[in-house]
């Protein structure tokens, strides 16, 4: 199977960054898991893929180079966030929030352990089911071919399947 042709992307970034804002919002939530943070760090990325407009463009695959920067800027924000102080918030969150949270534990304790041994496998599961992208949309931000993100996806379900079976129960917050 051959690479997808390049997209084309508008040329104007604002219209560009109104149509990909939502998708790279959800990527970013699946990475940081607060909406704040990742509210703070798409427009961070949206800053950088600013200053790069021209290089965006240029580039082979633009849509590969764009989720680069963002992946990046995710990698990064919570080194950079450690460096700045914070400022507790006005509200402690609800405790129904927090016991919600719970049930996601194991999914989330699996995807870390996923995304350390195998982080592109994690990137294509994360694409296709939190973000619900086809599988051309996920070979044209990662830069891979559409039968290479079909197989990562299959590849990252099964390790998470073992990974959320095998893992003992205690440790993914079970009784």
């Amino acid at each position: 199977m051959t690479k997808p042709p390049k997209v084309q992307l508008p040329t104007d970034f604002e219209a560009f960054f109104t149509a990909e804002h939502r998708r790279l919002l959800a990527y970013a939530m699946h990475q940081l898991r607060d909406r704040r943070d990742a509210e703070e760090a798409v427009l961070e990325a949206g800053t950088l893929i600013f200053r790069k407009w021209h290089t965006v463009l240029a580039h082979a695959n633009p849509m590969a180079l764009v989720y680069k920067i963002m992946r990046d800027v995710t990698r990064d924000f919570y080194r950079r966030s450690a460096r700045v102080p914070e400022v507790a918030v006005a509200e402690p969150p609800d405790s129904a929030y927090l016991h919600e949270l719970r049930s996601h534990e194991p999914l989330d304790t699996a995807m870390d352990t996923l995304r350390r041994a195998a982080p592109l496998q994690a990137e294509c599961v994360t694409m296709r089911y939190l973000m619900q992208m086809e599988y051309t949309d996920i070979s044209d931000r990662l830069d891979i071919t559409a039968g290479a993100a079909r197989t990562n996806v299959s590849l990252g379900l099964a390790r998470l399947r073992e990974l959320m079976t095998t893992v003992p129960r205690q440790r993914l917050g079970g009784q």
